[in-house]
């Protein structure tokens, strides 16, 4: 009898402890939805906030720190190389896509989530091919090999979800694949509005915004970029068994600070930024969520010598004239559970393993 008794006692025991280390794995799974505003430093943000009239929701996001955005062979990275630094943990050369220094392909933060079971996805207000959005699936030498690139969302048929526009790249290829069907025969469900985008809440998710790339925020785009967001939330939410993991790239600020429109570089960030809160209203209702809101190489020496906050408008000049990107550091934003992780200065190939160590543990 005392023999059973003691069988009993351990059991119970062994169950508790299995109980209690469950609800524990369960409490210390996270969440990370990552920010890319290309080109984006200081002066774009300000433009926003002046077009605003008002504080935006990056406002809510007091955990701030500096990060660099240098390639491994040029001051001045740009987006290819520091996507690749913000997807892999490598700097690498300017142009190449999730390839070290030496053309060997680099392991992403989007794979190591795939190995743990964590649900992911990835947005692009422009297309899929994007410099700084393309490392976190892809592997290619410059961003105009479209069609490896586009094959490698079929190839990481673990993605959960992926929306973006630029259907055409995937549908007028080279090597006349038919790519869409590929992907439905992979479990996708393939949609080609944002319209229908909005309705999906499960499974997974190809979907596009637009044949050619989505307009610019004045040409029509709407709420394309607030509402891929809210819907992959959703989405990786009813998927994610480990946790998830979003990354959410926007290229238009860049292309209008280079093109020196400083209008549009405020609307543009005004549209970021309520894709961003719709992140920070998932990450109060999800307290193991951390967002974070990087800038990518800054683009052609934005400056703002006057502005009018009361009219919203500013009067801003640029050092550089055309496609060139500056050297110069720009913000991290963080909010949510270990947001403090990106305090002060880093690398933006810090922001990897960061991320990495929130997501998995090591």
């Amino acid at each position: 009898m005392k023999n059973l008794f003691n069988l009993k006692t351990i059991g119970c025991a062994m169950l508790l402890s299995f109980s209690f280390c469950t609800t524990l794995h369960a409490q210390t799974q996270k969440n990370v939805i990552l920010f890319i505003g290309d080109g984006m430093a200081v002066a774009q943000w300000q433009t926003g906030m002046i077009a605003n009239k008002a504080p935006l929701n990056i406002n809510k996001m007091k955990t701030i720190g500096l990060m660099t955005t240098n390639a491994a062979n040029k001051f001045a990275g740009d987006g290819p190389s520091n996507g690749t630094a913000l997807a892999t943990g490598v700097q690498s050369l300017g142009g190449f896509i999730a390839l070290d220094k030496d053309s060997m392909p680099l392991k992403s933060i989007i794979d190591y989530a795939d190995e743990a079971g964590i649900a992911s996805g990835v947005i692009a207000a422009s297309t899929l091919a994007e410099g700084s959005i393309a490392p976190f699936v892809a592997h290619a030498k410059n961003r105009m090999q479209t069609d490896k690139i586009t094959a490698a969302y079929l190839e990481h048929s673990h993605l959960d979800v992926f929306i973006s526009g630029g259907q055409k790249i995937f549908v007028e290829r080279k090597d006349n694949r038919d790519i869409m069907g590929e992907l439905q025969k992979k479990g996708y469900q393939v949609v080609t509005s944002i319209d229908s985008i909005r309705n999906i809440k499960s499974g997974k998710l190809a979907g596009f915004t637009a044949y050619e790339s989505n307009p610019g925020i004045n040409e029509g785009r709407g709420n394309m970029l607030p509402d891929a967001v809210q819907t992959a939330l959703n989405i990786l939410s009813s998927n994610a068994k480990k946790g998830l993991f979003l990354v959410v790239q926007d290229t238009y600020i860049d292309k209008d600070s280079h093109f020196e429109k400083g209008d549009l570089v405020g609307m543009e960030t005004i549209d970021f930024d309520k894709a961003i809160g719709n992140a920070l209203d998932y990450a109060d209702r999800n307290k193991n969520t951390v967002v974070i809101v990087v800038g990518g190489p800054e683009a052609s020496g934005m400056s703002l010598p006057d502005a009018n906050p009361k009219e919203g408008s500013v009067n801003a000049k640029w050092t550089e004239h055309g496609m060139i990107h500056t050297g110069v550091m720009v913000p991290i934003f963080a909010y949510g559970v270990d947001a403090q992780q990106f305090q002060g200065i880093q690398d933006n190939t810090d922001i990897f393993f960061k991320i990495k160590k929130i997501l998995l543990g090591k």
